[in-house]
């Protein structure tokens, strides 16, 4: 009994220390919340869908680094909002063999608010976040994250610090080469 149960932890454990080397690539989506504030304005928390894409390249067997691209959309009441941030990001293993990451990135943010007419603004973004690949087949894997996004714009249209964020919780299918590349 006892090596029965085992087997399946060891085959799992062995599949989780896979090395990480060349493309990679990942598609996510999940629940998200957002918030649009200003110094003159009143800031309210929304609830939307959020999505994630990501590509890049391992550096070594704990740092990777990509291009992330973070989007927050609702539609209601014939308005359409969408946040979104598409930064340079770093994506570090604790552990060579493991499977945590933590990502930080650096980019352009940008909102959108649009009905019959829109309002729309470009500003700094800043990312971060963390999660876990499990190994589903070869260079398969499920990605449970959480990520953080941050835009600044500053001071536009008669509004005085106008930034945006939100959180998405999801996850992702995310995709590792096993072949090399030099960077």
């Amino acid at each position: 009994m006892a090596l029965a149960v085992n087997l399946p932890m060891t085959a799992a454990a062995q599949d989780s220390t896979s090395q990480r080397h060349g493309l990679w690539g990942s598609v996510a989506g999940g629940y998200s919340s957002s918030i649009f504030s200003c110094d003159n304005c009143n800031a309210h928390r929304r609830d939307g869908v959020g999505l994630q894409f990501a590509v890049g390249m391992a550096l070594s067997e704990r740092l990777l680094i990509g291009i992330e691209g973070d989007d927050w959309f609702r539609n209601q009441n014939d308005v359409h909002s969408e946040f979104a941030n598409v930064a340079a990001a770093g994506y570090f293993y604790p552990r060579a063999n493991g499977n945590f990451f933590v990502k930080a990135g650096v980019g352009v943010a940008y909102y959108l608010f649009s009905n019959a007419s829109s309002l729309d603004d470009v500003g700094v973004g800043l990312m971060a976040g963390a999660g876990y690949d499990i190994p589903l087949r070869g260079e398969t894997f499920i990605t449970p994250s959480v990520s953080f996004d941050f835009g600044s714009m500053g001071d536009k249209a008669g509004s005085r610090g106008v930034t945006i964020n939100w959180l998405t919780i999801g996850a992702a299918i995310t995709w590792q080469s096993s072949s090399s590349v030099s960077p």
